[in-house]
């Protein structure tokens, strides 16, 4: 991970360690971002959405991933539903996206953005906010660092 996301991402969690009602989790080698926070799952749903409109951007997807996992989970042998609710947003921004295919034509796999809001069927009072940290082809440092900060952002502004 490079530094200004290491610092921001220790900015963010001094924060919100500090409000005692969200935590964060990020393992040293791993690029999934959670944030937990006690609440209700719609509200969290509508403050993630509110903050990616808010943004300019506009949301080209929503994905029902629990509704899927749900229907299809005695077709694989499973038992037990794995999320009460879980939903992912896909988002682009075309200035980003301009930017970093134009740093490399390869880099056009991290687009869409996505954020997952979700809901542990063992853990019914915490909804988490998940969101992956991109890693782009070499010499696409400054721009991946730029939708790190946008995405960091907007889990911020959803999150509290």
């Amino acid at each position: 991970m490079n530094k200004s996301i290491q610092l921001s991402f220790l900015l963010l969690l001094a924060f919100q360690l500090s409000m005692g009602a969200v935590t964060t989790s990020l393992a040293a080698d791993d690029n999934i971002v959670t944030v937990k926070i006690e609440g209700d799952y719609a509200d969290v749903f509508a403050n993630v959405r509110s903050a990616i409109a808010g943004k300019g951007l506009n949301i080209s997807n929503t994905v029902p991933a629990s509704e899927m996992l749900h229907r299809t989970r005695a077709d694989f042998g499973y038992e037990e539903n794995v999320y009460l609710k879980a939903e992912s947003f896909e988002f682009c921004s075309a200035r980003l996206s301009h930017k970093l295919v134009r740093e490399h034509p390869d880099n056009i796999v991290l687009c869409p953005f996505i954020i997952s809001v979700y809901v542990v069927a063992d853990e019914p009072d915490i909804v988490r906010i998940s969101y992956r940290i991109p890693s782009g082809k070499p010499g696409t440092e400054e721009v991946i660092d730029e939708i790190a900060e946008l995405i960091e952002g907007i889990v911020e502004d959803a999150s509290w």
